[in-house]
């Protein structure tokens, strides 16, 4: 079987729908008679160099102009089943909703696999052509707007869950000690934050949870320069006096990634809204078997077997109370590679199902 993955992002680009898109299209490789391609942007043109799968970075802008070289392609390399990504930070034009229709006017089977809600008209245009749509969160129908309601009326929806995204990295005692040691003292609370800068991620309980505790931050994630929220939090930290307890590693590759995750105390993940029930950046941290603390509106309290605290968003106390009774708290952590076999055998289930009507 010959699949095609189109995404507008791919590693070494900074988008964590890119970053599914590479553990689908390894575990898919992985498969039996599998031949996986993904089509990209050409921006990871560096992926090409170091992947197991075909990497094909040919899209310039995103924009109507880029069908016409998708289109020859598709005609050459004769996919039997092509699977859009959506959304992710590399589209940056008009293409991604015209991508199902010139998939259908080609004659080839489209599948789609919306990661979050989407909203406006371009969910009646993505719709056009579209044979299944595969969906990675279970409550993904009630959060869209009516409008994409509407539009997925007669469009069959399964919801496939996801697994982490980042490695697991199993460390010994003495590796974790000669790593935490380069960033905190041995009765320091070390904490690790990942994922984007933004106003949703609660970057400024952050902030507060180190003034009220003394406590050493990680903070792996780029402040870009130009960027007034981005500044404005780094002029906090200074006007704070706690320019020393942060560290801002900047973007770190999946290995780097992991391991300074898997030496902290506890991952602090407040978002502003409440966290939704699956998110990559929860479950990457979960990977580590490290302890993580983050928000919600629908969950509260610690979970004993995720080892995970769900405080009340923007409660920068009831954080602190649970970073200071489970920080450090372990538990085992299993590679991930299992249930991304699963998922890619969930996927081709779905793929010869569409070829063989």
């Amino acid at each position: 079987m010959r699949v095609l993955l189109i995404t507008g992002s791919y590693p070494p680009m900074k988008c964590g729908v890119g970053a599914y898109t590479k553990s689908l299209a390894l575990a898919l490789t992985e498969c039996e008679g599998v031949n996986v391609s993904v089509l990209t942007d050409v921006r990871a043109v560096d992926a090409a160099a170091r992947s197991g799968v075909n990497i094909l970075t040919i899209v310039r802008s995103w924009a109507i102009t880029d069908m016409f070289r998708i289109a020859k392609y598709i005609k050459r390399s004769n996919p039997d089943i092509i699977h859009i990504q959506y959304p992710t930070q590399g589209y940056s034009g008009r293409l991604p909703g015209f991508l199902p229709l010139l998939i259908w006017l080609l004659g080839k089977p489209c599948v789609q696999t919306w990661h979050e809600p989407v909203f406006g008209r371009i969910s009646k245009l993505m719709v056009v052509g579209l044979r299944l749509l595969i969906t990675v969160r279970e409550e993904f129908m009630a959060d869209n707007p009516v409008p994409t309601k509407m539009a997925l009326k007669h469009t069959k929806i399964i919801w496939i869950p996801a697994a982490s995204i980042l490695p697991t990295v199993i460390l010994s005692n003495e590796d974790r000690a000669k790593f935490r040691q380069q960033y905190a003292s041995k009765s320091d609370t070390l904490l690790s934050y990942y994922g984007f800068v933004a106003p949703l991620k609660g970057i400024e309980i952050l902030l507060e949870i180190v003034v009220k505790t003394n406590a050493r931050l990680l903070m792996a994630c780029d402040f870009m320069p130009g960027n007034d929220y981005h500044q404005s939090l780094l002029d906090k930290i200074k006007s704070l006096g706690i320019s020393s307890r942060i560290t801002i590693m900047g973007f770190l590759p999946e290995d780097q990634l992991a391991s300074t995750l898997a030496v902290s105390d506890a991952v602090v993940l407040p978002f502003r809204d409440g966290a939704a029930r699956w998110n990559t950046s929860i479950d990457g941290a979960l990977a580590q078997g490290v302890f993580v603390v983050t928000t919600s509106v629908t969950t509260s309290g610690y979970n004993k077997d995720k080892n995970i605290y769900f405080a009340r968003p923007g409660d920068t106390d009831e954080m602190i109370a649970a970073i200071q009774k489970y920080a450090g708290y372990r538990i085992a952590c299993k590679q991930s590679t299992l249930e991304w076999k699963s998922i890619a055998e969930r996927h081709l289930n779905v793929y010869r199902q569409l070829i063989t009507r």
